[in-house]
């Protein structure tokens, strides 16, 4: 199922290539309710895959 956090401003930030850092808990919406570790019971959310994508602007043209 895909999720997503709508309007956020990407900056640039030194982490790991590949790896990014959010708020929270503006970017919990990413966290299925579901998704959980088997002992702790804890969100996974150090674990969750995302996509940036550019938005549109109202010309139709990507915010750049």
């Amino acid at each position: 199922m895909e999720r997503r956090a709508e309007d956020f401003e990407v900056v640039p930030y030194p982490t790991t290539r590949g790896c990014a850092a959010t708020y929270y808990p503006e970017t919990n919406v990413l966290v299925p309710l579901d998704s959980v570790a088997e002992i702790s019971n804890q969100p996974t959310s150090k674990g969750v895959v995302v996509r940036l994508e550019a938005r549109a602007t109202a010309e139709g043209l990507p915010r750049s």
